[in-house]
C-alpha cells in the first residue's frame, strides 16, 4: 500500500491533478465485463492505437519518446522510432500522441505530440512508416506544428486525431499554473488553452523550418482580425484525452479539471467550430471566480461534469461500436480516471444533435468488475477490431475489456 501511495504521489502532475477519491455510482446494468492483460512490462505508455490497414499491428507510445509496436498482442522488442533525445518529460511533458495520416495506407504518414526543451515546446512532427509496419526512421522527420510552452511544465495536452473532414485537430492545455494566471484560455493570440484544426498536407509558413501546415479556410475565425485562425475551440484547461467517434464524427473531449469538476464535452460533427467551453471563467458548468474577460459567448456547457473527489483527472475514451462485449454495451462512451483509477460507460443521448446533459449517476461503474485494480488509467482506445484497450501508465501494461465469463 506505501509504495502504490508513493507512486501515485510522483505520478500526480501528469495530468495537473491533486488528491484522490472513490468511484462513481452504478447507473444500470449493461452487461458484465472484465479486464484482461494481454501486454506487460511498458515503461510509462501513454497511448495505444490500431494500425490502419494492419489489424495484426498496433502501436504503444512511451513517454520518454519510444514508440513500441504489439503484433498479434505480443510487444516486440525493437521499438518502431525512438525519438527521446528529443522529448523531455519534466512534469507533464513527454510523448504524449499520435495520429495516422487518412491515407497511411498508401503515405506511411503517422504524427507523434510531444513536448521538447530548450525553450519548452509542444511539437507535431510527422514520420514515415516503412513497409514492414513496425519501423520508421527519425530521419523521416518533418516539423508540422510548434509552439512556445515556456515556462511551466504542465497541462499540454496529448490526444490528436483526423476528423471526418480529413483535418489535424490538436488540444493544447493552458500552459499550466493554478487558475491559468495569463487568461491564455481566452486569448485570441495564443494557441494555449484552445482546440486546434490545421491541415498538415500543404504549408502556409515556408519561412518557418518549425511550422509546415495549412490554415484551413473553413476555420471559424479566419478573416477575423485579432485572432489566430488555428483556433477551433476557446477555453480549455487540459484536454488530454479525447476523440472522434467513428460512426457520427462527433469530438468528445474530456477536460481535466483544476479542484472542483472534471468535465465532457460533445461536439456534434454538424457544429462549424468557434464555442468557448469556458476556462477560466468556469470549471464544468460553476463559475470559478476568476476574471475575465471572455473570448466570447455564451459559453457552452459540458455534457457531463463530474465533482471531486469521485474523479481527479478523468480521462476521455470513445463511443464503443465493437461487437464482443454484450451487445447492450454498443454506443456507450467508456471513459476513466487517471488518480481513483475508475472506469465508467454511459450512454450519450442527443436532442438537435447536442448531448442532453447527464450525471455520473446515469453512468455504469464498471472498476469493480475489472477482477483487478487498475493502475494509472491513461489512455482508452479502440483495438483493430473496436475492442477497448486501456493503457496503465503506473503498471505499464495494456489491459483489453471482454465479457465476463
Amino acid at each position: 500500500m506505501k509504495s502504490r501511495i508513493l507512486q501515485l504521489i510522483s505520478l500526480l502532475s501528469l495530468l495537473g491533478a491533486i488528491g484522490c477519491g472513490g468511484s462513481g455510482s452504478n447507473g444500470g446494468n449493461p452487461g458484465a465485463i472484465v479486464g484482461l492483460v494481454f501486454v506487460t512490462g511498458l515503461n510509462a505508455p501513454m497511448q495505444y492505437l490500431a494500425e490502419p490497414g494492419r489489424p495484426d499491428i498496433a502501436l504503444v507510445l512511451e513517454r520518454s519518446g519510444v514508440v513500441r509496436a504489439v503484433v498479434n498482442d505480443v510487444l516486440q522488442i525493437a521499438p518502431v522510432l525512438d525519438v527521446s533525445g528529443e522529448v523531455i518529460t519534466s512534469g507533464e511533458c513527454g510523448l504524449l500522441g499520435m495520429a495516422f495520416d487518412p491515407q497511411f495506407s498508401t503515405n506511411g504518414f503517422f504524427y507523434l505530440n510531444y513536448v521538447s526543451g530548450s525553450p519548452t515546446t509542444t511539437r507535431v512532427v510527422r514520420y514515415t512508416m516503412n513497409p514492414d509496419g513496425v519501423s520508421a526512421s527519425p530521419g523521416s522527420a518533418l516539423k508540422i506544428f510548434s509552439w512556445n510552452q515556456e515556462p511551466l511544465f504542465n497541462h499540454k495536452g496529448g490526444s490528436l486525431a483526423f476528423g471526418s473532414d480529413g483535418l489535424l485537430y490538436l488540444g493544447l492545455g493552458d500552459g499550466g499554473g493554478t487558475n491559468d494566471p495569463n487568461n491564455f484560455a481566452q486569448d485570441p493570440l495564443q494557441l494555449l488553452g484552445k482546440m486546434l484544426r490545421i491541415d498538415p498536407s500543404a504549408d502556409d509558413f515556408p519561412a518557418d523550418p518549425d511550422n509546415n501546415y495549412h490554415i484551413p479556410a473553413s476555420n471559424p475565425f479566419v478573416g477575423t482580425v485579432g485572432v489566430r485562425e488555428e483556433i477551433w475551440a476557446f477555453g480549455m484547461r487540459n484536454p488530454f484525452r479525447w476523440s472522434f467517434d467513428g460512426t457520427s464524427g462527433a469530438l468528445i473531449i474530456a477536460d481535466v479539471g483544476q479542484d472542483v469538476y472534471e468535465e465532457i464535452n460533445y461536439e456534434p460533427n454538424s457544429a462549424p467550430g468557434g464555442r468557448n467551453y469556458g476556462w477560466r471563467l468556469r470549471e464544468g458548468m460553476h463559475n470559478t471566480g476568476n476574471g475575465g474577460p471572455a473570448y466570447s459567448s455564451p459559453l457552452t456547457d459540458p455534457f457531463i461534469e463530474v465533482a471531486q473527489p469521485l474523479a481527479r483527472s478523468i480521462i476521455g475514451g470513445f463511443i464503443y461500436r465493437g461487437t464482443a462485449l454484450p451487445v447492450s454495451m454498443r454506443g456507450r462512451y467508456i471513459f476513466g480516471d487517471f488518480i481513483t483509477d475508475s472506469l465508467w460507460s454511459l450512454t450519450i443521448d442527443l436532442a438537435g444533435n447536442e448531448a442532453l446533459p447527464k450525471t455520473l449517476s446515469d453512468a455504469t461503474d464498471h472498476t469493480a468488475s475489472i477482477g483487478f485494480v487498475l493502475s494509472g488509467i491513461v489512455s482508452i482506445s479502440p483495438d483493430a477490431n473496436g475492442e477497448p484497450v486501456i493503457v496503465e501508465l503506473s503498471a505499464g501494461r495494456l489491459v483489453r475489456l471482454v465479457p465476463a465469463p
